[in-house]
């Protein structure tokens, strides 16, 4: 058994219309909801053996804000790869595949609309209608899908068999009283 994290990145600042897209930083509620991030996967007993990030700045920023909530040591160096950036399912797929030999755990931080599309496409039908219902809807920033991958090797994963096992949007995280 595997299990996948798939983290949308928080929320970017459209502050300088000059910057490209890919330098898009995260503004001030995308820096709260990832640092808050840190004490909700805590809290899903989450510990990851491999991050796959992309090279964009607002995931990146995420990262680091995220694991600037964790405590030391307690997470690897992430792999940062221009091949995340607004990846489509098949592409996001391909790239655990490849880069997820070694790891039981593994977060992947990338973009939409390819990571919501992603996570649909991995959800085994058999999930619960509530779950698959809410991840159908929609996938926010900050957004964090938690699967169980019923694998022995990342090379093996495939569309529609993995269970949804959390679900976490940032307004869940208020809820949680840390507003």
């Amino acid at each position: 058994m595997r299990r996948l994290a798939l983290l949308r990145h928080a929320k970017s600042s459209w502050d300088d219309l000059t910057q490209s897209d890919h330098a898009r930083p995260l503004n001030s509620r995308g820096q709260r909801d990832a640092v808050r991030l840190a004490a909700t996967m805590q809290a899903l007993g989450l510990r990851f053996d491999r991050v796959l990030c992309s090279t964009a700045t607002r995931t990146r920023e995420t990262w680091d804000h995220l694991a600037g909530g964790l405590p030391a040591g307690s997470y690897p160096l992430p792999r940062y790869l221009e091949d995340l950036y607004l990846a489509e399912p098949e592409k996001l797929l391909a790239t655990v595949r490849r880069e997820g030999e070694g790891a039981e755990t593994l977060l992947l931080i990338g973009h939409n609309d390819g990571l919501h599309e992603f996570a649909l496409g991995l959800v085994d039908p058999a999930t619960e209608f509530t779950a698959r219902d809410r991840l159908s809807e929609k996938f926010p920033t900050a957004a964090l899908a938690v699967f169980d991958c019923p694998l022995d090797d990342w090379s093996s994963l495939s569309w529609h068999t993995n269970r949804l096992i959390a679900l976490r949007f940032p307004r869940d995280i208020d809820g949680e009283g840390d507003s």
